[in-house]
């Protein structure tokens, strides 16, 4: 008997990865590029939302099912 490597495809178990989310105050933005890092896919957004360019993003949570990152302000500096 042979398996040729479509079948075992078909058969493998997969393993699914938690969709992640980024939040921003009560804004839920989608991930728009699952493959890259969490910093690089946030900064996808920064046409859309320029402020993300100097945002940091805090630790993970693991939440029904999906992995929430809180993108965080810097902290506001001023001179004087």
């Amino acid at each position: 008997m042979t398996t040729n490597a479509s079948e075992n495809a078909e058969t493998a178990p997969r393993i699914a990865l938690p969709k992640r989310v980024f939040l921003m105050g009560s804004v839920r933005l989608p991930d728009p590029a699952p493959q890259l890092s969490p910093e690089e896919a946030v900064r996808l957004y920064v046409p859309n939302y320029p402020h993300l360019a100097t945002s940091t993003l805090s630790p993970p949570e693991a939440r029904d099912g999906e992995v929430h990152y809180r993108i965080e302000k810097p902290p506001v500096t001023t001179k004087g």
